[in-house]
């Protein structure tokens, strides 16, 4: 629906699009009419031409020098896999560049331990003068450090998160250009925290203003050179179908549950199980009671999935769609068609991949995420080249040092 109402606009026959002026861009009331001005709504995609052989090559050499050097090379392996993740992807015929190098990870993922090493020292002090004599029984050192990582882990992951995206950002280049990312990381991982947790307090009821409110800093503050992205999305666009959403899935919860357990006492009735055979069979713990309770839980897992699963995929296929469309940068606007049966095959394989591969399937991942981008994202118009220049912010110096701590970097 979004890509047949934006190709009318790149025809000049749908209002909406075409006037620039309209909502969600609206201009103040308060200021004198201008004539709109044409503009150019040829719609175009990404261009996507990397080879999963190729991929798996670089990978591969990344996972040998891995183990040769105990892990320590995967900074450089990383930066080869994203050198030809970006030098493969291409926009209106230009192709990105990635500009990072290994060594600044690695100098991220040092400053970390620096600090990781300091704040070992401070709780330490606070253990010697502090809790040493009036601590709670069974709290020692290890206990009071791993409870303080724990406190602080949720909002620096978050933290790392914006960090880690903006270092990408930052050595990525199109047309010669810099790109980069402006705010705090700090405000977004206390505000990440805090969203999450009321959401949590909420039973997920807050998600689409989470999803929104988290998206807007991401969005509104990364620039192409001097072209800043503007977004324009607000949670109550979305909060009808969310809580038609929500009802719904739990919903298929209760009736999932009721079928998993509708299933196991009808398998076990049909087995020949009493209530006291089952009262046994968990109080006295054998391989049978071991292979029943697998075969149990791929059972509930299946249900769970044909049941859930496709009402999640529908959810964030709407909420994608949405986020992209409330995305501009300058007089370029951009859309997707993503729909619930591609973002559930496009999910569920991916699962499938990572973990009947042991993880080694990586590569293939990133290659179908690419892809899936490649096919499903439409540009409509282009940037005026002239009016873009080079940023003045050149970018953090090192990168990725959190996110590495958390193991969440991806690629």
């Amino acid at each position: 629906m979004q890509h047949k109402t934006f190709c009318r606009a790149a025809r000049g026959s749908d209002p909406f699009v075409t006037d620039l002026s309209a909502a969600p861009w609206g201009q103040p009331t308060d200021q004198p009419a201008v004539a709109p001005t044409p503009t150019d709504l040829t719609p175009s995609r990404p261009v996507y031409d990397g080879r999963l052989g190729e991929l798996y090559g670089i990978y591969l050499r990344h996972l040998t020098l891995m183990v040769l050097t105990l892990g320590w090379s995967r900074f450089w392996g990383r930066t080869r896999l994203r050198r030809y993740l970006w030098n493969h992807v291409s926009i209106l015929g230009d192709r990105f560049e990635y500009r990072g190098r290994g060594i600044e990870l690695f100098l991220g993922f040092v400053l970390v331990l620096v600090v990781l090493a300091l704040w070992a020292g401070l709780m330490w002090l606070l253990w010697e003068f502090v809790f040493h004599e009036h601590t709670l029984p069974g709290l020692g050192f290890l206990n009071l450090f791993y409870l303080s990582i724990a406190f602080i882990g949720l909002p620096l992951a978050f933290v790392g998160q914006y960090a880690g995206l903006r270092y990408k950002l930052s050595r990525t280049r199109w047309r010669g250009i810099r790109c980069g990312m402006a705010g705090s990381a700090w405000r977004y991982g206390l505000l990440a925290t805090a969203l999450n947790i009321a959401n949590a307090l909420t039973g997920q009821f807050l998600t689409p203003l989470v999803s929104v409110n988290l998206a807007r800093p991401r969005i509104a503050n990364a620039f192409v050179g001097t072209q800043r992205i503007d977004f324009a999305g607000h949670a109550g666009d979305i909060y009808g179908r969310y809580i038609g959403y929500y009802f719904l899935n739990i919903g298929a919860w209760v009736v999932a549950m009721a079928a998993a357990v509708t299933i196991a006492i009808a398998g076990g009735k049909g087995l020949g199980f009493s209530g006291e055979d089952f009262e046994k069979l968990f109080t006295d713990f054998s391989l049978r009671t071991v292979l029943l309770i697998v075969i149990a839980f791929f059972v509930v897992y299946t249900l769970f999935g044909v049941m859930i699963l496709p009402l999640r995929c529908w959810w964030q296929a709407y909420l994608l769609r949405y986020l992209v469309a409330r995305s501009r940068a300058g007089n370029v606007l951009f859309a997707t068609a993503v729909g619930t049966r591609q973002m559930w095959g496009f999910m569920v394989l991916n699962y499938l991949i990572v973990v009947l591969t042991l993880g080694l399937g990586w590569p293939w991942v990133m290659h179908r995420t690419l892809r899936l981008i490649s096919g499903e994202l439409w540009i409509y118009g282009a940037p005026e080249g002239a009016a873009i220049a080079q940023p003045p912010d050149r970018g953090p110096r090192f990168g990725e040092g959190l996110l590495d701590m958390f193991d969440v970097t991806g690629f």
